[in-house]
């Protein structure tokens, strides 16, 4: 089908802006917003402290973003998700379900690595409540000399602002302590919580409706066709496998997928497993929900209620990644990627590229993808099981059939070809491109491009060139002194610059 770039006004409920697919009348009340793919638009991925409502670029329209009515995850109209069970908030040692002495080697490296810390401090770098938990671990190191107040004041076990130290033992008995594990952070929770946890979200899979794929790839032009795809490939459970030429929004294409899971996914900061810690939130892939969207109901602190995730790995892929590592100079567990991924989505980007062969890493990946179970090794030889829920995208510039056989080929039944831009989707693509980097459309510059550098040469259209060659164009500009415009001059500075 030819692809769809016009784009109805905010608001708009046109179902006339919809194509019919393979037969299939369009969704009641949604607005077409398939737009093109915008050159130099924002990553889609939110920033540590942000995340957009909508998607970047022409053709957004509404949407209610991820949160719903009250900033409750999971409940808005563009949602399929029951709202998450909340992680109690812990009132005693015991429904921390970690071992005391355990809580108590945690508190004490943190007070030894910090020289001098109050109760209140320390609870709350634990994440846990003074009163009835961290109280409690204090009460017990001080009975064993290991800590004891600043100044030797005599104070009320577990106030708020008694400020605490290590004696001359407690600094010994850390040093044996972190010799064994070294993690020093917030509270971990045991891995029978995060299990329950992961279990609880894969039971609440996403229903992903046709107009919310549509509203998280508007800011990309695709076929009508390979839309619906997509949408249909994520609302399967994938995984999803993308195939085609380079730069054509394979990569825009998996991170539009994970703002199409809405909601929110509980990550705990760590996990403890037999006396030993492996983190896994990751500031650089979880981002917080905003104030307004977390529950109005204290919850347990160890947990943080995140957007689902987006990890990306390409070429630099290994397969040690994809289990527990330990880390001999911090003493405790790196997170395997497929972790810190849980509940979101993983893309394995220029699949074929790494140093492993293709069969070796879809190796790995049958059993998880077959059972729904990953199996981690800890340094004892034991093995942790563990759900395994993140959505899985392969992408590859590769020919398919190059890279595994028959069999392999049916463990990914979602398969989905990104063909390059028509003439018209490639126009509008660079229209937009003009739009988003403050160069003025001319369509005798844009006449002059095609002809000149890709009719004559005989040179395809890629997605990613018109963003490419007008950061050129402005830069060409910008060392002759002359203004960024679609000028003759310009155009041949730029693309010989670029082209091959």
């Amino acid at each position: 089908m030819a692809e769809s770039t016009n784009t109805p006004p905010p608001g708009t409920t046109d179902q006339a802006h919809y194509p019919a697919y393979a037969g299939i009348a369009p969704p009641a009340g949604g607005a077409h917003v398939s737009g093109a793919h915008v050159s130099g638009a924002p990553d889609p991925r939110p920033g540590p402290n942000s995340r957009p409502s909508g998607p970047a670029g022409a053709g957004a329209s509404g949407g209610t973003g991820p949160t719903g009515a009250g900033g409750q995850p999971g409940t808005g109209p563009t949602s399929g998700t029951p709202p998450i069970g909340l992680p109690p908030r812990p009132t005693t040692v015991a429904e921390t379900d970690l071992d005391p002495s355990f809580l108590e080697e945690l508190s004490l490296k943190m007070v030894v690595s910090l020289g001098t810390i109050s109760g209140n401090d320390l609870a709350e770098r634990l994440r846990l409540p003074l009163a009835g938990v961290v109280e409690h671990a204090i009460g017990g190191l001080r009975r064993e000399n290991l800590i004891e107040p600043v100044g030797g004041a005599q104070a009320v076990i577990g106030a708020a602002g008694i400020n605490l130290r290590a004696t001359e033992r407690g600094a010994q008995r850390a040093h044996q302590i972190t010799e064994r594990s070294g993690y020093i952070g917030p509270a971990p929770v045991p891995l029978r919580a995060f299990d329950y946890a992961l279990r609880q979200q894969l039971s609440g899979r996403r229903n992903i409706t046709r107009d919310l794929v549509w509203r998280r790839l508007a800011h990309l032009v695709l076929d009508d066709e390979v839309v619906d795809r997509v949408g249909s490939g994520v609302q399967s459970g994938g995984p999803i496998f993308l195939y085609g030429h380079a730069g054509n929004g394979k990569t825009a294409i998996a991170a539009g997928v994970a703002r199409m899971l809405t909601g929110g996914v509980f990550v705990p900061f760590a996990v403890e497993v037999d006396g030993q810690v492996f983190r896994v939130f990751d500031s650089s892939v979880h981002h917080p929900l905003p104030p307004e969207a977390q529950p109005s109901a204290r919850f347990d602190e160890r947990w943080v209620l995140c957007y689902p995730p987006f990890v990306q790995v390409g070429g630099e892929l290994r397969l040690e990644q994809l289990d527990l590592l330990w880390n001999e100079r911090q003493r405790y567990y790196d997170c395997p990627i497929q972790v810190k991924a849980a509940g979101g989505v993983l893309l394995i980007d220029d699949f074929g590229r790494q140093q492993h062969r293709p069969d070796d890493l879809l190796n790995r990946w049958i059993v998880p993808l077959e059972t729904g179970v990953d199996y981690l090794t800890l340094i004892s030889g034991g093995q942790v099981a563990l759900p395994f829920t993140p959505l899985l995208v392969f992408a590859t510039n590769l020919e398919p059939k190059q890279l595994m056989d028959d069999a392999f080929l049916r463990r990914l039944p979602c398969k989905v070809g990104i063909p390059d831009p028509t003439v018209e989707a490639y126009r509008e693509i660079f229209r937009r491109a003009c739009g988003d980097s403050g160069v003025e459309y001319a369509d005798s510059g844009y006449t002059y491009l095609i002809q000149r550098y890709y009719d004559q040469a005989g040179r395809p259209r890629r997605a990613s060139q018109p963003r490419d060659l007008l950061r050129l164009l402005i830069s060409c500009a910008r060392y002759f002194g002359v203004a960024p415009q679609l000028t003759q001059p310009l155009i041949d500075a730029a693309a010989t610059l670029y082209f091959v």
